[in-house]
């Protein structure tokens, strides 16, 4: 058995939806004697005192220090709290995507449980059950798009299902793109460009306004870790070719059409 102030936070979070709370009797008995409690877990009982909770009675009746109550109750949410695992993507072996459902997680409810440990304290002996409310799991997100280097191809997912396929440039030899999962981060409509301070953009200016001659062309969706950008282009020529400094080049049509299907925290899944 483990006592609540030692080993409750190292405790399984896998638990019954509800965990019964059954009262262990008091040694040495007195009038003004609590109980204290056990709680059913996955790994055994956690027994609960009344020091846990603040709690002593004497002639004038029971009193609770709530901050302690609170704290109680805090340490029982991290234990028993399950979160929901929200549905998400997955990339198969052979690059295409798999839509992986989540599940449902639980969670205690505080004030109800704070109504139960008191009534448990007055000597309840019915419905001494840890109240737990369900937690739905999220949806993924609506789209996914998978970048082959290789085949120089963007391909964008509903759910399962391919939708669009589009021609893109990406990142040259002394520039490649690094493989990997990202998301869209952000995304600008007529950006401007700025320079990184790169040892390519040292004869560039400090920065590029909307126009014909900036390199983000009229769209860009940038991710989440680096300087990758999925981009237009004013050099359509480039696309199908291993020609930018790591971004990711779109023809200003396609890279519009992608710009108005996907929202930001879009999974992107980039691969050889």
């Amino acid at each position: 058995m483990r006592r609540f102030t030692s080993g409750l936070l190292t405790l399984a979070a896998l638990v019954p939806v509800v965990a019964l709370l059954t009262a262990v009797s008091t040694v040495p008995k007195s009038a003004y004697a609590l109980p204290s409690f056990e709680i059913a877990s996955a790994d055994g009982p956690v027994r609960v005192s009344p020091a846990d909770l603040g709690a002593y009675r004497d002639s004038e009746g029971l009193h609770v220090d709530e901050a302690k109550l609170q704290a109680t109750i805090a340490k029982l949410k991290k234990l028993f709290d399950r979160p929901a695992l929200p549905a998400s993507y997955e990339l198969k072996p052979d690059h295409k995507i798999q839509l992986i459902g989540g599940s449902a997680g639980i969670a205690l409810d505080p004030a109800a449980t704070r109504s139960l440990l008191l009534r448990a304290l007055r000597g309840s002996r019915s419905n001494l059950r840890l109240p737990m409310k369900q937690v739905l799991a999220t949806s993924a997100s609506r789209n996914a798009i998978v970048v082959s280097l290789q085949k120089f191809s963007l391909d964008l997912y509903k759910g399962p299902d391919l939708v669009k396929h589009y021609p893109v440039g990406v990142g040259a030899l002394r520039f490649p793109t690094p493989p990997g999962a990202y998301f869209v981060r952000s995304k600008a409509m007529n950006p401007t460009w700025r320079n990184p301070g790169s040892g390519w953009s040292r004869s560039m200016p400090a920065y590029i306004p909307p126009g014909p001659r900036n390199p983000l062309g009229t769209r860009a969706l940038r991710l989440d870790r680096g300087a990758l950008v999925i981009h237009g282009t004013p050099q359509p020529w480039t696309i199908g070719t291993r020609s930018s400094h790591g971004c990711i080049r779109m023809k200003r049509a396609d890279v519009e059409q992608l710009f108005d299907l996907v929202p930001e925290q879009t999974p992107v899944f980039i691969v050889p």
